[in-house]
């Protein structure tokens, strides 16, 4: 008795059946190869944004190194600037005091010059 299927020889595929798996096949293919150029170019992106990380981290650095120079400089100058009004102060204060002095000198020759010349020989 000749069984279902009988007509048929054996490993053989129906060639639409063949024709099928090459077309999913071939889908698989271009998938996986645009999915593999799609990862390079973000590896690219990747690598191109870990040096430009890097890039702006020496810069970074540079700048907080720069700044923190800059604001050395600034203390340094605040003292400078502090010590030199100190010295202003100190030396106006002795200005007065010599102007004090001058104007004491001057009303004790004027008071003697008038004594003297009002007094009569």
């Amino acid at each position: 008795m000749v069984g279902f299927g009988a007509n048929r020889r054996g490993g053989r595929l129906p060639s639409l059946v063949f024709v099928a798996l090459l077309v999913v096949i071939a889908i698989l293919a271009f998938n996986c190869w645009n999915a593999s150029s799609r990862q390079a170019l973000l590896q690219e992106e990747v690598a191109e944004l870990q040096s430009q990380a890097k890039r702006t981290e020496v810069a970074r650095g540079r700048l907080e190194k720069r700044n923190s120079d800059l604001m050395g400089k600034v203390d340094s100058h605040k003292k400078q600037l502090e010590q030199k009004e100190a010295d202003y102060s100190h030396l106006s204060s002795q200005l007065q005091a010599r102007d004090g002095q001058v104007k004491k000198c001057e009303d004790s020759k004027v008071k003697g010059g008038v004594s003297a010349r009002g007094a009569p020989r």
